[in-house]
């Protein structure tokens, strides 16, 4: 009887032994791939972060960049219509210049 328990208890250990490396197994394999489920997600928000900033900055660069060329083309235009007013005046000049030359022909 006493060989009897002897066995019993042996097979037991050997079984609680068995489950406990699987267990121990799992465990790790499975805190493993938390480890590279976490890692993975930390470097693609880490990645998508830096694409957002990056393009934040190229928003912004544009719209500075397109205010200060619509500044710029309000400056032109403001010249461009002083010339205008320039020419149109040389011209009627010019035309009276030239009416007073054939009248004098």
């Amino acid at each position: 009887m006493y060989n009897d328990s002897l066995k019993t208890l042996r097979i037991v250990v050997i079984i609680a032994v068995i489950i406990g490396i699987l267990a121990a197994l799992f465990y790790l394999v499975y805190s493993f791939t938390l480890f590279w489920q976490a890692f993975a997600a930390g470097i693609t928000i880490g990645i998508l972060l830096i694409i957002i900033f990056v393009l934040l900055v190229l928003a912004i660069y544009l719209w500075i960049k397109n205010f200060l060329m619509k500044r710029e083309l309000k400056k032109q235009e403001a010249e461009l219509e002083q010339i205008k007013i320039e020419l149109n005046r040389y011209k009627s000049q010019l035309r009276q210049k030239s009416v007073g030359k054939s009248d004098k022909v």
